[in-house]
């Protein structure tokens, strides 16, 4: 493995790792694993190497890390860390960087042709079936432009990689910080090397146990709770909103004005025009897809209140209303296919979690649990409805045995109301990994270190000196919406 300076930023190195493409067969193919590394500030105090995963699965750890260092998006870390460890962002095979990784297409613009106009959030018969062809279609594009590669993609492969990953880096144990996805790919690779585990940092828990031991059929929304999590998120908007003094929503009693809002454009479509003068025709699909990536980040809840002050109005008036039209829209996941996430998302989430070979179990579970979560059963159920047509099949699949027992204890986080991981599967996986402690964040979102110097703090605290938080510590988060 050979280091040099990166091309993004000078400041970073580069370098990639060849590992087995099936450690069935040690000598036989090979991928590459991309890397970057920072150096620490003061590596007189060095303390080791930093192994860190951005999560998805899909998202590319060194783009975090550039990101990091640009000072575009907050560090999970203090300066102290910053200066003792050398941190490494690991493009985890088939993601990112990695050679080769995942493709379902030919090109971003064939990914865009192909998903347009494709329902996001299926509605009726006829829009379940468009979503089931294409579906099935996607599935043998990602077969066909992909080939084997997508047979030897799993969280226990990626553990494998991370491990020789360690011992290239010539550490004696994994010093590791994983965040959402990157927490299951944690508690597996503790599964797998109990006794290499270092300092171990999962913030937003992904529990494997849930998503591994689960009843036979069920989808990926009903082991984690996704959906009701979700739906608890948008209950605490709604409650902050109506107490809060500058929510432009609480003057329209949001209570009752949310579910209007959603039960008229469930009839009808609504039209807003923007201060360019260009008109948009706002649906149910659209604005239910829009509200579940808003409820990630509370940041963006000032502007979910104006938007639905503005429609609410409109719907009102029956007539287009002005507005600034704008909605937390993630490029990666603006169709069901586009971007550079969602084919390597689909290809660890279709292998790990056995889910169901059977279209029409992906709408039965939505219509199940629409009395628990009337605006997202359906949002989160379709979420990973490729995999009822996926054509891999990974044999490097950890189902267990949970009860770990690790060199070193893990320090876990979470907020308490998180759409993506809820609070639930945290507790879980920290019962399950012995000496390990849980911090919950009183708060709002997905990423607790992204909310709170609190929990960074705790973090920085635990990777520099090996202090844990008391038993039982919760933390504050930095803003709570419309407080002031």
């Amino acid at each position: 493995m050979k280091w040099q300076r990166c091309v993004d930023d000078s400041r970073i190195e580069c370098a990639t790792l060849e590992v087995p493409l099936d450690y069935g067969d040690p000598g036989g193919a090979r991928v590459g694993v991309a890397l970057a590394e920072l150096p620490a500030r003061k590596p007189g105090e060095r303390l080791g190497t930093l192994v860190i995963n951005r999560g998805g699965p899909g998202y590319s750890s060194i783009e975090y890390l550039n990101q990091i260092v640009a000072g575009q998006v907050r560090a999970p870390w203090d300066d102290r860390v910053r200066d003792r460890y050398d941190i490494v962002a690991v493009d985890q095979r088939g993601v990112g960087r990695a050679t080769p990784a995942v493709r379902c297409f030919d090109s971003d613009q064939a990914a865009a042709v192909f998903g347009a106009g494709v329902p996001l959030v299926p509605q009726g018969p006829v829009e379940i079936a468009q979503r089931t062809a294409k579906d099935a279609e996607f599935a043998a594009d990602c077969r066909q432009h992909s080939g084997s590669l997508l047979d030897h993609l799993s969280t226990a492969t990626v553990a494998r990689d991370l491990d020789t990953i360690r011992a290239a880096l010539g550490e004696s144990r994994l010093n590791y910080l994983g965040q959402s996805y990157g927490t299951a790919l944690g508690a597996v690779y503790a599964a797998m090397f109990p006794q290499r585990v270092g300092s171990f940092v999962l913030d937003s828990i992904e529990d494997p146990v849930q998503t591994t031991n689960a009843a036979a059929g069920s989808i990926l929304s009903e082991r984690m709770d996704s959906d009701e999590s979700s739906q608890q998120v948008v209950h605490e908007f709604l409650r902050l909103c109506a107490q809060g003094e500058n929510c432009a929503f609480a003057q329209d009693d949001p209570w009752k004005a949310f579910p209007a809002v959603l039960a008229s454009l469930r009839a009808k479509p609504v039209t807003l025009t923007g201060p360019n003068g260009v008109s948009v025709s706002v649906t149910y699909e659209d604005y239910v897809h829009s509200l579940g990536e808003f409820v990630y980040q509370p940041v963006m809840w000032p502007l979910l209140a104006a938007g639905l002050h503005v429609i609410y109005r409109a719907q009102l008036a029956e007539r287009p209303a002005t507005a600034h039209v704008a909605a937390p829209a993630d490029d990666d996941f603006s169709t069901p296919y586009s971007g550079s996430v969602q084919p390597p998302f689909y290809a660890f989430t279709c292998n790990d979690t056995a889910l169901p070979h059977f279209a029409p179990a992906w709408w039965a579970a939505s219509a199940q649990r629409a009395t628990l979560a009337p605006d997202f059963a359906a949002v989160r159920a379709y979420e990973t409805s490729p995999c009822a047509f996926w054509q891999a099949s990974s044999t490097d699949r950890y189902t267990g045995p949970w009860d770990i027992h690790t060199a070193n204890p893990a320090l876990l986080l979470n907020n308490r109301f998180d759409p993506a991981t809820p609070l639930p599967g945290a507790i879980d996986l920290a019962a399950h990994l012995s000496g390990s402690r849980l911090l919950i964040n009183e708060g709002w979102g997905h990423i607790v270190t992204d909310k709170s110097t609190c929990a960074l703090r705790a973090v920085s605290n635990y990777l520099v000196s090996g202090q844990l938080p008391s038993p039982g510590a919760h933390c504050t988060p930095d803003v709570t919406p419309f407080a002031s």
